[in-house]
């Protein structure tokens, strides 16, 4: 994988119903704009996405926009972002904003999630028995 590779193909996707059941139970997420970013770390070395958008946030051709849009801007950013972790993202109805914007609200989601899971792995382990 090249550091600046932009395509999109399966492996930079989440699609099963187990990966999104399994990321959403782990209960570490961060929310910026109408997006609420789930993640879990995984051991590919790399980010993978998957989207959630309801009936609540528009009609077929709204959610269908703004899921194309996410992509986009996970394709374009991903190599700023930290790598290593699984995300859902759960759309919150709102207009469709553009790339960037998106790009501006999963960057500080994948930020905070990173934040939270490194407070989690620093935490010294309680041994009583």
């Amino acid at each position: 994988m090249k550091p600046h590779d932009r395509s999109f193909g399966p492996e930079w996707r989440i699609r099963s119903r187990r990966d999104f059941a399994a990321i959403h139970g782990a209960r570490v997420r961060s929310e910026s704009g109408p997006l609420l970013v789930y993640g879990l770390p995984n051991a590919l070395g790399r980010l993978r996405i998957g989207i959630s958008v309801g009936r609540r946030v528009g009609n077929a051709v709204i959610r269908n926009r703004i899921k194309r849009r996410i992509r986009e801007s996970f394709r374009l950013h991903r190599s700023r972002w930290p790598a290593g972790y699984d995300l859902l993202v759960v759309v919150r109805p709102h207009e469709p904003a553009a790339v960037e914007a998106y790009a501006e609200s999963l960057g500080r989601s994948i930020e905070g999630i990173e934040k939270t899971w490194r407070r989690r792995e620093s935490k010294p382990t309680d041994t009583r028995d």
